[in-house]
């Protein structure tokens, strides 16, 4: 957790207030994310997932599950890319240079009780704690459900997809979605935490495996 300046926090407040208000316009939030967005909570996270869920089993469905976890999320933000993702939202001018010196060549050292440790070189990451962080880590994620053919939630990066299973095939569209999320993780250098993620099956079906190649 990152410990920042008050007037650093009045203009990191700033700054997310007309950045939010301009990508409202453009209605640029992936419905299915529930992390750091009004309105939308753990909950209502948790609720929708309950209800398309149920559906599916009101129906003779089989469901395969499959929870997703970052390595490390918030820290191995690539601040290049994440420029990137800004540009193609359309964030340009002062305002991206601005969020390019707030998240890169930052400097942090550590305190306990009176004695610091020394200043290091942060090279990677979102500011924990900060005003304007989790709004870019949705902005960098924002994308996902885009390249899968599976339903999909988040609450910030914690991913669960799912998808019918009534046949094998289905489980090969499954595996081919994971295939796909792994292949974005390692374009933008967002790495799985592969010990982390984990497989549910509900309904009368067998249980089945998937795989995921990282390094």
């Amino acid at each position: 957790m990152s410990l920042t300046s008050v007037p650093g926090k009045i203009m990191e407040t700033i700054i997310k207030e007309y950045t939010v208000e301009y990508l409202n316009k453009k209605n640029w939030l992936s419905v299915s994310q529930h992390g750091f967005v009004k309105g939308r909570s753990c909950l209502t996270n948790l609720l929708e997932a309950f209800e398309a869920w149920t559906r599916l089993l009101d129906k003779g469905h089989g469901i395969n599950i499959i929870f997703l976890d970052y390595r490390k999320a918030s820290d191995t933000v690539p601040p290049s890319r994440l420029l990137v993702k800004l540009v193609q939202l359309g964030i340009t001018g002062k305002l991206l240079k601005w969020i390019k010196n707030f998240i890169s060549e930052r400097h942090m050292r550590v305190m306990l009780l009176d004695t610091f440790s020394k200043w290091i070189t942060v090279l990677s990451g979102i500011p924990q704690g900060s005003v304007l962080g989790p709004l870019l880590f949705l902005t960098f994620v924002n994308e996902l459900p885009e390249w899968i053919t599976s339903s999909m939630l988040m609450f910030a990066d914690d991913t669960k997809i799912w998808t019918k299973i009534d046949k094998v095939d289905d489980n090969y569209t499954l595996q081919a979605d994971l295939d796909k999320l792994v292949r974005w993780s390692e374009i933008w250098l967002l790495k799985y935490n592969v010990e982390k993620c984990k497989v549910m099956h509900i309904g009368h079906i067998r249980p089945t495996k998937y795989f995921m190649s990282v390094d």
